[in-house]
């Protein structure tokens, strides 16, 4: 372990050519004191998971005592790795190269400790690396660009800042002046509105804000073209020189002028390290195989050209794992469970769901389409559905006119929050990124979206309710239209933690939308209001109880013919002295209800959405750990 202090002076250039022009340049000077890490990899191997299989479980015991004599033995392992060695080290760029299929990306995740090596070591500063604690002071940037497109880059910066440092302001100006961003601070993180280069080191920059000691980035440059993919790199030499971190990165084939800003090269091909140097000793290796570089080529691009004429290290088997090493790692991944346990790298959950849930509201803020559609619909739909139903009245028409327009009502309120799937989905990505880099606690953004969600579906069913609910002429009550507008709150949450749970595990849109179309079909169908549960087959009866539908439904009827007990809703044929046949109590007991199911149905209906919420944090909880390994 080395300290180092590095003075460095940049140009606060935007995304031209790196070096500065003669006139008067805007110049940064940082003096950065940090503790330095070397990462090293000793004789890595990793078999496909499906072939690797460890010959110490029981399971692999049992099979091979229980195999009959003269069967053919099990296919030795596919090595997408084999001894594979590398160093490096603090203040310098690493760039692991190769052609497709050579194994970059699985060595960079075996290097970020995110997949675990068939065989092999990894060391931090020559000690054996604790793979939670090395996540905490290390980085990955993946290939793709994880940023919500409605937000500006300064704003991705600061609320990513502020989950991990008191005071962010100064820390996101750094880090634009830092990364050449300054110019498009103000600039939404979208892909019409920022260049890939732009929108890759903004990626680059949410990984620094953490401080890493290691940085590993997979194909940073990839789908950029040479200008953007010079200035990236550029950045990412001046991170390693100004704050001596490590930085690994794998790249497809660099150009010369990326190259000029590389330390160091491994040169992969079908698993194996063919070179391991810098770019002068890779020159000098091809001179040693009889290979000249031609003059319109640099050392990389002939040697990506020529593999097949370099030598290839002959496919060893790796050396059987020791009863110690074993307990070497099993003692290593105790110890780092309990530092881990008694230190965490979290915000206390207050600060995290209050920076959360500032993020979401300014996105839900800036989704115009989405507001304007819920808004628009609840006030269009409202006045349609008041202008066919006008007036129900009362006696046998209107008691049958009501039903029809509660039954619509559950209807439209059930499907017009799929509008929200879009967003949810591109937006899943996203949080287990953030998560899995432990940004943040998963349970704090569950919290913030809810409470995000709460004001807003009111005022969807406060601006519905008031449209509809006179037009049709309900009991005109205010104890009876807050009951409405509690009912209709409670449908529209149900459904909107319902579409949020689909989007924890549907693979795209139209998947996710098939399933919430099937799935709010089935549960009208069963809700009682085509079938009652008397007639349903007893292997249906449950689809009727686990129906929202059903409560919702259960929970407007007794809502309004409570208000309307005494009310006639019975047929032509009163009795004879004139009194009526049936009133509002009549059709509650006739339909088994009472005037407590409406708050019934409101309670249940408030259990589903927080169901739905809790099953949409188990699920994105379990990728998330996935995503960790």
């Amino acid at each position: 372990m080395s300290t180092t202090t590095t003075t460095v002076t940049e140009s606060d250039n935007a995304d031209a050519s790196p070096s500065p022009s003669p006139s008067t340049p805007t110049t940064t000077t940082k003096i950065v004191n940090t503790t330095t890490y070397e990462l090293a990899a000793r004789n890595i191997y990793y078999a496909k998971p499906a072939a690797a299989v460890s010959a110490t479980t029981t399971a692999s015991l049992l099979s091979r005592l229980l195999r009959p004599c003269g069967a053919a033995r099990p296919p030795p392992p596919e090595y997408i790795l084999r001894d594979v060695s590398l160093t490096a080290r603090p203040g310098e760029i690493l760039a692991v190269v190769g052609p497709s299929g050579a194994g970059k990306s699985t060595l960079l995740d075996i290097l970020a400790a995110r997949t675990a090596p068939t065989h092999g070591r990894l060391l931090l500063n020559s000690s054996p690396l604790r793979a939670s604690s090395f996540r905490r002071m290390s980085a990955h940037v993946p290939q793709s660009d994880v940023a919500l497109s409605l937000l500006t880059v300064a704003e991705t910066l600061a609320f990513a800042a502020s989950l991990l440092r008191e005071s962010p302001d100064e820390a996101v100006a750094d880090l634009l002046a830092e990364l050449r961003l300054g110019h498009v601070a103000h600039t939404r993180v979208s892909a019409t509105r920022l260049s890939g280069g732009e929108r890759r080191r903004v990626s680059i920059g949410l990984a620094l804000l953490r401080s890493p000691a290691v940085l590993l980035l997979d194909e940073p440059t990839s789908g950029l073209d040479s200008s953007s993919a010079h200035v990236v790199v550029g950045c990412l030499r001046a991170v390693a020189a100004s704050r001596g971190t490590t930085v690994v990165m794998s790249i497809h084939q660099p150009s010369s002028r990326i190259l000029s800003a590389v330390d160091s090269l491994l040169l992969l091909s079908r698993g194996a390290v063919l070179h391991h140097g810098s770019v002068d000793s890779l020159d000098a290796a091809l001179l040693s195989h009889g290979l000249a570089v031609p003059a319109q080529l640099n050392p990389l691009e002939f040697a990506l050209e020529v593999l097949d004429q370099l030598p290839h290290p002959s496919p060893t088997p790796p050396t059987k794992t020791t009863s110690k090493d074993l307990t070497t790692i099993i003692t290593s991944s105790i110890s780092s469970s309990s530092s881990s346990s008694s230190t965490s790298p979290y915000s206390s959950r207050i600060h995290e769901v209050a920076v959360l849930y500032k993020r979401a509201w300014k996105v839900v803020y800036r989704s115009k389409q989405l507001l304007l559609t819920n808004f628009l619909e609840s006030i269009l739909v409202g006045t349609l559905l008041g202008t066919i139903y006008i007036n129900a009245g009362y006696g046998e028409a209107g008691a049958h006119k009501r039903l029809g327009f509660f039954a619509f009502t559950l209807t439209f309120l059930l499907t017009s929050t799929t509008e929200t799937l879009p967003t949810f989905v591109s937006e899943r990505p996203i949080v287990l990124a953030e998560t899995s880099s432990g940004l943040y606690r998963l349970s704090s953004h569950a919290t913030a979206s809810t409470l995000v969600f709460l004001p807003y579906l009111l005022a969807v069913a406060i601006l519905y309710s008031s449209t509809v609910y006179f037009l049709v002429g309900l009991c005109a009550s205010p104890a009876a239209f807050a009951s409405f507008v509690l009912v209709v709150w409670s449908v529209v949450l149900t459904a909107n933690s319902f579409v949020l749970f689909v989007s924890s595990f549907a693979p795209d849109y139209i998947a996710g939308m098939s399933l919430v179309s099937v799935s709010l079909a089935g549960f009208f169908l069963f809700s009682g209001y085509f079938l009652s549960r008397g007639s349903m087959p007893a292997y249906w009866v449950f689809m009727h109880y686990v129906s929202p539908y059903k409560y919702a439904l259960d929970a407007l009827l007794a809502n309004e013919y409570t208000c309307a007990a005494s009310r006639c809703f019975g047929g032509a044929g009163a009795g004879v002295d004139g009194e009526c046949s049936e009133t509002g109590r009549d059709v509650l007991a006739e339909k088994g209800l009472t005037p407590q199911e409406r708050w019934t149905g409101v309670q249940v209906l408030f259990g589903f959405f927080l169901l739905y919420r809790v099953l949409y944090w188990i699920v994105l909880s379990r990728r998330a750990a996935r995503a960790k390994r």
